[in-house]
């Protein structure tokens, strides 16, 4: 989820919380204060009434119109006096044909040493319209400050978050192979301004320990490789000195293959670091079909030497831009392996289907081991020839390539798969 997403929910969050409180207990509020207001009008008319009863000698009600309001009544009692009390009532009105809210005050008082009920009765109707538009108004602001922290946000992602997002945009077009300089604007504001510097840091660092890398990853290759070619170059030599016993030549048979091999180790060891700093930038359009069959041709005399029957299924003509060489190296170490481990009048069934290359052949009758299949220097045969590197390659390559390859066991044969189109 986005920052401004998540801040915006937030925010949003907190608003609702603010609307569903503050609304009904605004109202609670807002009628706790009318009904104090107009308990207190009716405590002031009952205290003018009971001054005129007061004093006249005779309580008629023609001597007092008030009496003859519905909104008032005096009724003689009998008892003790109460305490006065405040309660409101849904009355039906006539004129407006529904229920209306009425504030209602009981008093018993003592006239003339009698005592009397007094009910005086005063409408809420203009209180409530008044209630209603209180509420009404503060909903609206309510609603503004809630379009208001909308609004901010998003001028927040667009103005004052606008250096951060040109900063990440710069970090996805950075190259560490690409010596030109990653550019970051000004920002006033600190904090973008310490991650532009950090950033700045961080992709000199990498370039200047990129740049040493592959350096040394050169410069190791080359040196190592001359004095392999020396030592090849002697031992042949020596294999041409007469006399020579038949131990003496199988000695010399064992290091040149020792030889042999590690000048392969190192080769390997090479590509898997190019590949690692992204040296292959190069991509073109490759049949895959094509590379399958042309890589197949290097392996007739290896496949004919073990009378492997070689089968096709279905060949999709599908093509890939990548890095030829490391798209030839990949099937290469892939059919290599196929050859190599698989043994005399074997099988190895190539298909191209639906973006999925699979190699299968026959060889060893157990499954490799999956959870150190791909691991560097991890052999699952002893064939002294492999370097246990070529798997580890292949899944370097893939995954240059955001693909990926797998392998799974079924019924003697061995199934290794690469889906292209991920």
């Amino acid at each position: 989820m986005k920052l401004l997403n998540k801040s915006l929910r937030l925010y949003m969050l907190y608003a609702f919380v603010i609307l569903v409180i503050t609304i009904p207990v605004s109202y609670i509020a807002i009628q706790s204060i009318v009904s104090e207001d107009v308990d207190e009008t009716l405590a002031a008319q009952k205290n003018s009434l009971i001054s005129k009863l007061e004093k006249h000698l005779n309580l008629q009600e023609e001597q007092f119109p008030e009496t003859l309001s519905s909104d008032f009544e005096i009724t003689p009692i009998q008892g003790i006096p109460k305490p006065d009390s405040f309660y409101t009532i849904n009355q039906y009105d006539s004129i407006s044909g529904e229920n209306l809210p009425f504030r209602i005050l009981e008093s018993n008082t003592v006239i003339k040493n009698n005592l009397y009920k007094i009910k005086i009765k005063d409408s809420l109707i203009d209180s409530e319209d008044l209630k209603e538009r209180i509420i009404l108004i503060m909903g609206v602001l309510l609603l503004c400050f809630v379009a208001g922290l909308y609004l901010i946000n998003i001028y927040i992602s667009k103005k004052i978050w606008k250096p951060f997002y040109q900063a990440l945009e710069k970090l996805k077009q950075f190259r560490v192979d690409k010596m030109d300089p990653i550019l970051l604007p000004d920002s006033s504001i600190h904090e973008f301004a310490e991650l532009n510097n950090a950033i700045k840091a961080l992709t000199s660092t990498n370039r200047q320990v990129y740049q040493s890398q592959k350096e040394f990853t050169e410069n190791a290759s080359h040196e190592m490789q001359t004095p392999i070619a020396v030592l090849q170059s002697k031992i042949e030599l020596l294999m041409q000195t007469l006399p020579l016993s038949a131990e003496q030549a199988g000695l010399i048979t064992d290091t040149i293959h020792i030889g042999q091999k590690l000048s392969r180790l190192n080769k390997t060891l090479l590509l898997l670091a190019k590949i690692d700093n992204n040296q292959f930038p190069e991509r073109e359009k490759i049949n895959l079909k094509a590379m399958i069959e042309e890589t197949l041709k290097q392996f007739e005399d290896a496949i004919a030497d073990k009378k492997i029957e070689v089968e096709f299924g279905a060949m999709d003509d599908n093509s890939i831009f990548a890095n030829k060489l490391l798209v030839e190296i990949l099937f290469s170490n892939l059919l290599s392996n196929a050859v190599r481990h698989n043994y005399k009048n074997g099988i190895i069934k190539l298909s191209l289907e639906q973006n999925i290359f699979s190699i299968i052949n026959t060889g060893d009758l157990n499954a490799l081991d999956n959870s150190q299949l791909f691991q560097r220097f991890k052999k699952q045969t002893n064939n002294q020839q492999s370097v246990g590197l070529g798997l580890e390659l292949a899944q370097k390559i893939c995954e240059l390539y955001h693909t990926k390859i797998e392998y799974s066991y079924l019924r003697g044969l061995h199934i290794f798969s690469i889906n292209f189109f991920m």
